[in-house]
């Protein structure tokens, strides 16, 4: 399926806003893309990079309408991670919502 596609072009700075789309609309309907994006390699790491990036944009507040969209939809993804009773516990551990502060 593109499901696995689209995860994988996460990783790939040049493919990653389409897929970031993609799967965001899928996330409801994959029962299991959590435990798909957490146990691909690079995934979560691609994720926090969007929104990591976006920290500059925050103050002054210059962020765009394209760069609001991709950070909303990496957020989706983590929260489908996080929400996941499969993927739930390993994400806690691994102390990801740390990474969401911009300090």
């Amino acid at each position: 399926e593109k499901v696995y596609q689209w995860i994988s072009e996460l990783a790939g700075p040049e493919t990653r806003e389409v897929a970031l789309l993609e799967l965001s609309k899928k996330r409801e309907v994959v029962s299991d893309l959590a435990p798909m994006l957490w146990h691909t390699f690079g995934t979560i790491a691609a994720l926090l990079q969007e929104i990591i990036n976006i920290y500059q944009y925050i103050n002054p507040p210059t962020l765009t309408a394209q760069q609001s969209n991709r950070v909303c939809n990496a957020l989706a993804l983590l929260q489908c991670v996080a929400s996941h009773s499969e993927t739930r516990t390993a994400f806690l551990s691994a102390h990801i919502p740390l990474f969401l502060y911009p300090f």
